[in-house]
């Protein structure tokens, strides 16, 4: 259930990016706005959940890289749509994601590597390189 949540707020927040690059907005101000909605989202959190801020120093570096990297493509997608991309072509690029992250999950936390998860990834990057035609 959480899974089709993400889903459902990514790729919305996603078809977002195209709407704002359509309309030509500045998009490190753009940026701004959104980080500053996801940093009132965690505080929130935090209040409804009554939990106090805790996170060691690795956990802040490697947050704090998420953050960096995030920022970059979030930066690099709204550029694309604001210089004319096309969103049926630059969503599913985008979402090739997969091919840094599924592979490095089988590495780092050696889970399993099945005929049909390798199916499976096969088909999705498939679909992918069929939305961009």
């Amino acid at each position: 259930m959480l899974a089709l949540v993400t889903l459902a707020t990514r790729g919305l927040g996603a078809f977002f990016s195209k709407v704002a690059g359509a309309h030509q907005v500045y998009v490190p101000s753009y940026m701004t706005v959104a980080s500053a909605c996801v940093c009132l989202v965690g505080i929130a959190i935090h209040i409804v959940q009554r939990h106090p801020f805790e996170l060691s120093a690795n956990m802040s570096g490697l947050a704090s890289l998420q953050g960096i990297l995030g920022g970059i493509g979030f930066f690099t997608i709204l550029l694309a749509f604001r210089l004319g991309g096309q969103g049926s072509i630059l969503l599913p690029i985008a979402a090739l994601t997969i091919l840094v992250s599924v592979p490095l999950t089988f590495i780092v936390y050696r889970e399993p590597v099945t005929a049909t998860k390798l199916l499976g990834f096969g088909f999705g990057i498939t679909s992918i390189i069929f939305l961009t035609r």
